[in-house]
């Protein structure tokens, strides 16, 4: 499994609009942040790939142009506010049942037999995406063309009979962003080794209870990377600060621990001086360390593979 982290900024995206700050203007592409997104592939033991993408923000076709994205089979959406949907539209290239093998095609865009792309994600952010992306489920005109969708509840994930996506086991992991209900998602696979490995995304979230946390210790095995909100410094209202994230990564356990959403505060080296200056009030992240581990502030285009 390969994930591909497409954007680690906050809602603004950094550079901000309007914004001369430091960080704004800084050189250092660590500290240019593009909207929350990520991309997992994986191949399967049959010899096929599966294809996920985690959040679709505004900027989703520039990332797909960037990081040569070719196919998706599922989107996972951690819950529908505008810097984690709105690129929903330009789904539509994946999403009819012409594989993505045949771009060039000349019938490339035209009505195909099938269900179109799953969207998975909990019962409110559904409900959003039906409101705000009406014209996609109901009958227009022919051209303009739009993507091909159906909308599952996370909870298919928990039932007897999961979706199937190769060799990959997701699960959706509740959290809270302030007031509403979110979904962080871990996904895993069996290794050579025969253990599970896993990989834990768990951004926009002021608080996992500790029922999601018990759920990703006891289902993830080593959990060898956790991308987790992680804002700013100071407290915030909807997001975990710095200290926040570290907190609930000593609870994971993770052998990576990765900062994102991040906003324009501080720079990307600055967050990370931050993270070694307070870690070792930290017993199980310290120890992680020592050990060739790490906690970091994430940054777009950061990748990592899952064996």
């Amino acid at each position: 499994m390969k994930v591909v982290l497409l954007g680690t900024g906050t809602s603004h995206g950094i550079p901000c609009i309007a914004c001369d700050c430091d960080v704004c203007n800084s050189p250092d592409p660590h500290d240019k942040r593009l909207r929350c997104s990520a991309y997992v592939t994986s191949k399967n033991n049959d010899g096929t790939y599966s294809h996920i993408l985690i959040d679709i923000g505004p900027e989703f076709r520039i990332q797909a142009i960037t990081y040569k994205i070719k196919a998706v089979d599922a989107v996972l959406l951690t819950h529908s506010h505008a810097d984690h949907l709105h690129g929903l539209d330009d789904i539509r290239i994946f999403s009819h049942t012409i594989s993505s093998s045949h771009l060039t095609n000349p019938d490339r865009g035209k009505e195909t037999e099938g269900p179109g792309i799953a969207i998975y994600s909990n019962a409110q952010s559904i409900r959003d995406v039906q409101e705000r992306f009406s014209y996609v489920f109901r009958p227009t005109q022919i051209g303009g063309g739009k993507p091909k969708l159906r909308l599952e509840e996370d909870t298919v994930f928990d039932a007897g009979t999961p979706p199937e996506f190769g060799d990959l086991k997701i699960m959706p992991v509740p959290m809270k962003h302030g007031e509403i209900d979110t979904t962080g998602w871990l996904i895993s696979v069996c290794g050579a080794d025969g253990v599970i490995h896993s990989f834990a995304y768990l951004t926009d979230c002021s608080s996992i209870p500790e029922s999601s946390i018990q759920k990703i210790i006891d289902n993830g095995g080593i959990i060898e990377h956790c991308v987790i909100d992680g804002l700013r410094e100071v407290p915030h209202a909807t997001h975990f600060s710095y200290l926040q994230a570290m907190q609930a990564a000593e609870k994971i356990c993770p052998v990576h621990t990765w900062f994102t959403h991040i906003c324009h505060l501080k720079k990307h080296a600055d967050i990370s001086a931050y993270i070694h200056e307070h870690l070792n009030s930290f017993e199980n992240l310290s120890r992680i360390v020592r050990n060739g581990g790490s906690v970091e502030p994430a940054y777009d285009g950061l990748s990592f593979e899952i064996n």
